[in-house]
């Protein structure tokens, strides 16, 4: 058998016409270098997402001082910085959201067309890339990933219930409990404090877990479309 540099020839060949290896790693990389229409609402952007964090290190913040320290002018101070590191986070996740211009009926439509036509070469990209795997790599990962699709729907609700059609909802209802008997310096009840970041946690979790499912969803669409 005749060897090149001490490597079996043959398996040197054999090697290299193995087919690539189609993996959901290599497909969500894909997805997430695809390009976002320039003109499209950022939803969660940057901004927002440190908004976000913010207000919520902000809040902690302030509780922990005036549930943990005496209650004296230093107390004030720190409860005080807090609450407008609080106000301040909440002000650029706002602002962040502020469309660029007033939305109307007619520009919303035409924007999601816009944007449709913008997609629509990507989403095509996507799936004839995916048509370079073995037919029988992108079956396993399609039959795969409907099998956990179907599993996380069961699942999710148990977490969440309806929270992904209630929006903001439940942090404006944290937001009210905690502001709702409002003196200063605030004196908020450890079970208060416990509902109010649980609520907020609870909605974080609810949401990661929902944009999970939504990849999800966008796999097995993808790798459905590849076998059509």
């Amino acid at each position: 058998m005749r060897k090149e540099g001490g490597v079996d020839a043959n398996a040197t060949t054999h090697r290299d016409m193995e087919p690539p290896k189609l993996t959901f790693a290599a497909l969500n990389a894909r997805v997430d270098a695809l390009p976002e229409f320039p003109e499209g609402p950022a939803i969660f952007s940057k901004k927002a997402k440190w908004g976000y964090a913010l207000a919520a290190a902000g809040a902690l913040f302030a509780l922990l001082c005036i549930k943990l320290l005496p209650n004296n002018i230093h107390t004030v101070i720190l409860s005080s910085l807090g609450v407008a590191v609080e106000i301040a986070g909440a002000v650029v996740a706002a602002i962040s959201q502020v469309p660029r211009r007033w939305p109307t009926f007619a520009s919303g439509r035409r924007e999601f067309a816009e944007q449709l036509d913008f997609d629509l070469p990507h989403h095509l990209a996507l799936i004839d890339w995916l048509r370079t795997f073995p037919p029988d790599q992108r079956k396993m990962l399609s039959e795969f990933i409907s099998y956990r699709h179907a599993r996380m729907k069961e699942k999710l609700p148990m977490l969440t219930g309806g929270i992904e059609k209630l929006g903001a909802l439940p942090v404006v209802i944290a937001l009210y409990l905690q502001f709702k008997d409002m003196r200063w310096p605030p004196h908020p009840s450890w079970m208060e404090v416990f509902l109010i970041f649980a609520l907020v946690l609870g909605y974080w979790l609810s949401v990661l877990q929902i944009s999970v499912r939504l990849r999800l969803q966008l796999y097995e669409t993808l790798l459905g479309k590849s076998l059509a």
